[in-house]
């Protein structure tokens, strides 16, 4: 095996081991290495797999490219050493120590500020994904997902017998048959409901939720609203429909930005300022920023790329 490969593979077995216990600058840390190189997303399925084999007590004889092994791997005899010394200490450990398996590295799906993506999964699932999202899908089942950040619309087929399952922000939803969106912006977690019904539970306390129906939490006091909703509504950040019920104006930057790609400032106490009403949003910043001003009763300048916000009365223009 050529020596840049065998870094490759020892580089992926430490990111493997490392992620059970990452922090989010390791995960992201972890997503600038795997876009680094497309070997290293090679390197790091490999190890993922062989990682699952050992787990279920099947052994691969090499790490090798399936091209290049056309007739399946071969029956383990002895210690495997292909994948370099730090493989073969990996594998010992597992197997000699109870519980120091990894479990199945998770599919990391991000997106950045201002860019959407759609993400279908093997079960006939689909998510509609906003900008400045983060969502990892569990590596041992599709059926159960985690939204680190941001906002998702969730389109899920029904099974009874392995029901959708995800988190965000330690709250568990459970689907029941749905078309669902989430969105986590760090201070609150918010939970919209437009076909079937989810199950949400937090802090020990579990909700049906119908088409129709909202469910928010704060997270600052822990403090949870359910509420109504037009079906049609939900998810309406697809087509620029954006709905606030006292937000503060802080949060209505985060959302654009995160939206939008909006480089947003605001001064004068306006970050705290609550805002209510629902608004259309072109994604143009020319056209949204002055209108927003206009609703909120501020005043508006710009700064290169830059826009800012000001409580001071409006200029006449």
């Amino acid at each position: 095996m050529p020596i840049e490969r065998t870094d490759i593979i020892d580089q992926a077995i430490g990111w493997h081991v490392r992620l059970a216990d990452a922090d989010d600058q390791a995960w992201r840390d972890f997503i600038l290495w795997l876009e680094a190189d497309p070997a290293h997303a090679a390197a790091y399925d490999t190890i993922a797999a062989d990682d699952r084999r050992i787990d279920a007590a099947q052994f691969p004889a090499a790490v090798t490219p399936a091209a290049a092994n056309d007739r399946g791997p071969a029956r383990r005899t002895g210690l495997w050493l292909t994948g370099g010394a730090l493989a073969v200490a990996s594998a010992v450990a597992a197997l000699i120590v109870p519980g120091m398996m990894t479990p199945p590295a998770s599919r990391i799906i991000a997106t950045a500020a201002g860019e959407r993506r759609t993400v279908a999964l093997n079960d006939g699932t689909s998510i509609e994904m906003s900008g400045g999202t983060r969502l990892r899908i569990d590596g041992g089942d599709a059926r159960t997902a985690t939204l680190d950040r941001g906002e998702a619309l969730f389109h899920v087929r029904h099974d009874a017998a392995r029901p959708f399952t995800m988190t965000a922000a330690g709250v568990t939803i459970r689907d029941l048959g749905t078309v669902f969106n989430v969105a986590s912006d760090g201070a609150a977690l918010s939970l919209a409901v437009s076909e079937g019904s989810v199950q949400v539970s937090a802090q020990g306390v579990a909700t049906r939720l119908g088409a129709g129906e909202a469910w928010s939490l704060d997270r600052r006091d822990g403090s949870a609203v359910q509420s109504r909703i037009a079906p049609d509504a939900v998810g309406g950040w697809r087509d620029g429909r954006l709905d606030f019920d006292g937000q503060p104006l802080g949060a209505v930057a985060r959302r654009l930005h995160r939206l939008y790609g909006f480089d947003l400032a605001l001064e004068d106490g306006l970050r705290d300022r609550p805002f209510t009403g629902m608004v259309d949003f072109t994604g143009k910043a020319d056209r949204d920023i002055p209108h927003l001003a206009e609703l909120i009763g501020a005043s508006w300048r710009r700064d290169h790329d830059r826009w800012i916000l000001s409580g001071a009365p409006p200029v006449p223009r």
